[in-house]
């Protein structure tokens, strides 16, 4: 799909509605994230490593989303790199007993194939 140009040279077209929702849903897991990050990042040494990855996570997720809604080139990458280790995770987390994961595979998943459909957005 060929993007729309103003006279200036810049996009003139706004992010998908797919790719909104997606935006406003991640932000809110990420801040979620945050906090839970935070939360857990002084309970114990081992939670100053977890909480720290988390906290790592979250801020690159805020970056993805702001990156997708803006239409940023360098955001439909950096959304299959983030959103891909997340699912990754999920997967070796369900592996790991944590039969919750599924939702976080399923949900990835889909958010991964529906962001890669997208891609000429962000050329």
């Amino acid at each position: 799909m060929a993007t729309n140009r103003s006279a200036y040279g810049r996009k003139s077209q706004s992010a998908p509605l797919g790719i909104k929702i997606i935006c406003v849903l991640g932000a809110l897991g990420a801040l979620g994230s945050l906090l839970r990050g935070l939360g857990v990042l002084f309970s114990s040494p081992i939670g100053l490593i977890v909480g720290a990855i988390v906290i790592v996570f979250a801020v690159a997720k805020l970056a993805v989303v702001w990156g997708l809604w803006t239409l940023k080139p360098w955001a439909w990458t950096l959304t299959i790199i983030v959103y891909g280790l997340s699912l990754l995770m999920d997967v070796f987390r369900f592996f790991t007993g944590h039969l919750a994961a599924f939702f976080g595979i399923v949900v990835g998943g889909l958010l991964l194939a529906y962001v890669y459909s997208k891609r000429d957005y962000y050329k």
